[in-house]
C-alpha cells in the first residue's frame, strides 16, 4: 500500500481536504439514494447500526489522534535532545587549545548545517538521499578530526569530548527514527473506508428527509474532514503544514558559528606572537 502513503505525501493538504469532504458527502448522498429506492418497515434497527458505527468511528479517531500527537511530541522531544547534545559538544570544545579547537568547530558547524538541511528536505524530494549522505559525511569528518586530535589532549578532556560526540550522534539517529515513525498504512486505509461507510449509513437512515438532517450531515462531514486532515498533517513530519520548531537546534548552530569566528580571531592573534617569540629565540 505504498501508493496510499505516497499519495498522502504528494497531494496538497487543501486539495486533500476538498477531496475527503466531497467523497464523504457523495457517500451520504448515495446512502439517501439507496434508502429512497428500497421499502423499509422501520428505521429503528438502522438507527442502532448508525449509532454503533459512529461510536466505533469516534473511538478510532480518538486513538488515531492520540497516536499522531504522540509521534509529534516524540519528534519535538528528539529535536531538543539533539540540540542539547550538540550544545554540550560545543561547550566541551572550549577545553581544547585554540589551534586544536578551530578545525573541530569548523567540522561541527558543517555537521549542524548538514543536519538542518536534511531535516528541511521534503519526504518525496529527490534531494533527500543527497542530504542524508551529506549529513553522514559531515559526521564522519567531525569524528575523524576528534580522533586525529585525540592524542594531543589530556585523558579527562578526551572522555568528555568522546562521550559528547557519541551522545550527539546517537541523538541524531534517534531523531531520524522519529521522523520515519509513521501511522500504519492499514490504519490509514481504515480511516478512509470507515468514515465513508458511516456517512453512507447516515444517508440511508435519513432517507428522503431534508432540512435539519441534511444540514446536520453536512456539518458532521465537515468536522470529520477537519479531524482526518489533522491526523494526516500530523503524520507528515516533512511535507505537512504542522512543523516542529527547530529554533533550539538553530540557536546551537548560530553559537557554533560565532564560537568558530571568535576562535579564529584568537588563533590569528596568537600566530604573530608565536612567530615573534621564535624569532627572538
Amino acid at each position: 500500500m505504498n501508493f496510499l502513503r505516497n499519495g498522502l505525501e504528494f497531494v496538497p493538504i487543501w486539495l486533500m481536504g476538498a477531496g475527503i469532504f466531497l467523497i464523504l458527502w457523495l457517500a451520504a448522498l448515495a446512502g439517501r439514494w439507496g434508502s429512497r429506492h428500497k421499502m423499509r418497515k422501520s428505521s429503528g434497527d438502522a438507527g442502532l447500526v448508525v449509532s454503533a458505527s459512529l461510536g466505533l468511528l469516534a473511538l478510532l479517531l480518538g486513538f488515531t489522534v492520540s497516536m499522531a500527537v504522540g509521534r509529534f511530541d516524540a519528534r519535538r522531544a528528539a529535536l531538543v535532545v539533539e540540540a542539547n547534545a550538540a550544545d554540550d559538544v560545543r561547550q566541551r570544545l572550549d577545553l581544547l587549545r585554540p589551534e586544536i579547537r578551530q578545525q573541530t568547530l569548523t567540522d561541527l558547524a558543517a555537521y549542524l548545517d548538514a543536519r538542518l538541511a536534511f531535516s528541511a528536505v521534503g519526504q518525496m524530494s529527490n534531494g533527500r538521499a543527497d542530504a542524508s549522505r551529506n549529513a553522514a559525511a559531515a559526521a564522519d569528518r567531525l569524528w575523524a578530526t576528534i580522533s586525529r586530535e585525540y592524542q594531543h589532549i589530556d585523558s579527562s578532556t578526551r572522555l568528555l569530548l568522546v562521550e559528547g560526540a557519541n551522545a550527539m550522534f546517537g541523538a541524531a539517529t534517534s531523531r531520524d527514527a522519529t521522523l520515519e515513525a509513521r501511522l500504519p498504512e492499514s490504519l490509514l486505509l481504515l480511516l478512509i473506508l470507515f468514515p465513508i461507510t458511516s456517512m453512507a449509513l447516515i444517508g440511508y437512515v435519513s432517507g428522503s428527509t431534508r432540512g435539519i438532517y441534511m444540514t446536520a450531515s453536512t456539518e458532521m462531514i465537515l468536522l470529520l474532514t477537519l479531524t482526518l486532515l489533522l491526523i494526516i498533517d500530523l503524520d507528515r513530519p516533512r511535507s505537512g503544514t504542522i512543523h516542529i520548531n527547530e529554533s533550539a537546534l538553530r540557536s546551537v548552530q548560530a553559537q557554533v558559528h560565532n564560537s568558530r569566528n571568535t576562535n579564529e580571531a584568537v588563533v590569528l592573534q596568537q600566530a604573530p606572537a608565536r612567530s615573534t617569540l621564535q624569532t627572538e629565540r
